[in-house]
């Protein structure tokens, strides 16, 4: 903030008491010698007879007042009125000051923000750079091991081995599509010319993640309505964000007695919506906006990425579907996720 001068003006104190005395002794040497030049003139009369007295009073009572008021109540006033200004003056010249610090700080808060950007902007290149390396060295070995079993389930002799290969298979070719989600950030998806069906793909999801469930006492009930038309969306890109939502919600009911999962569907409109609720805490206000921020996580460093709700938006906005998230009343939240009809 800049330095606020105050000049000093008008009369010091000092100043008043010096012109009230100069007054008084003025008025008392005017009187004095105008009652010497009268008496003079009037042989017989004296200073103390009681008419002089009165006269004397009146005289100095209308030689002080206008003297006083000219001399002294006046430029208090100007003074008053002039410090009045100085005043307002001042008060304006603080309010500018704080705007402008106000819009500086605005500035840099902006400024750093911009600069957050720019890093995470770079980290997602950093990303999509490594990501089709890793893509491209975990598919080549992904082949052989999916030639290997789809050999053994091919020589297989009973029933049993085959179902259990080709449970392998399926998981193999998850992994596939998983990894080619990993891509999304370097290049589109075709994955909306896909189309799924909802319960089968909420089983298997669910299925695939059971034992991790139980390990931490989650129930999880799924009520999916029977005549739910297909969604378009492939089934890996709807698993991975199952996934994705299923494991913070895990996280997010950490330590309760009691953790619950709903899985449920209903058609609004022609869409369909898809809904993940857990009675956790729920999100704070303050960062509801945030949670779908490439890199951002409220997970302990080494425990989350802060990628999982950024792919998982950008994997419904590839099929031209949406993700989003409320508050239920009573505790822990929902996310939404909303499907064209294939």
């Amino acid at each position: 903030m800049g330095k606020i001068i105050l000049e000093k003006t008008g009369l010091s104190p000092l100043g008043v008491v010096i012109r009230l005395v100069l007054v008084v002794i003025a008025a008392e040497v005017f009187i004095h010698l105008g009652m010497n030049v009268v008496l003079e003139s009037m042989p017989g009369s004296k200073a103390s007879d009681s008419l002089w007295a009165v006269a004397a009073v009146m005289a100095l009572i209308l030689i002080k007042v206008p003297a006083l008021y000219l001399l002294v109540f006046l430029p208090l006033q100007d003074q008053q009125i002039a410090l009045a200004q100085h005043n307002t003056d001042q008060q304006r010249a603080l309010v500018l000051l704080r705007q402008e610090d106000a819009l500086r700080l605005e500035r840099a808060r902006q400024e750093l923000e911009n600069r957050e950007h720019m890093i995470q902007i770079e980290r997602l290149s950093a990303l999509g750079t490594m990501v089709g390396g890793v893509a491209h060295e975990i598919n080549n070995p992904l082949m052989g091991v999916m030639n290997y079993v789809e050999h053994a389930r091919d020589k297989a002799s009973d029933a049993s081995s085959k179902e259990v290969l080709n449970k392998a298979l399926h998981e193999i070719d998850r992994i596939k599509k998983i990894v080619s989600n990993m891509l999304i950030f370097v290049r589109p998806d075709a994955g909306q010319q896909e189309r799924c069906d909802l319960p089968p793909t909420v089983n298997k999801t669910v299925d695939l993640l059971q034992s991790e469930l139980t390990k931490n006492a989650v129930q999880v009930r799924i009520d999916l309505p029977p005549d739910l038309p297909p969604i378009q969306c492939s089934a890996g890109s709807l698993q991975q964000v199952l996934v994705n939502l299923l494991l913070n919600a895990r996280d997010a009911m950490a330590g309760q007695t009691q953790q619950r999962i709903t899985i449920s569907a209903r058609l609004e409109g022609s869409q369909v919506v898809l809904s993940v609720c857990d009675n956790g805490p729920g999100i704070p206000d303050e960062i509801r906006e945030k949670i779908f921020d490439p890199f951002f996580t409220t997970k302990p460093v080494g425990k989350g990425t802060g990628l999982g709700l950024s792919v998982s938006r950008h994997l419904m906005q590839e099929v031209g579907g949406s993700i989003g998230t409320d508050n239920l009343p009573e505790s822990g939240c929902c996310f939404r996720l909303t499907f064209s009809p294939k």
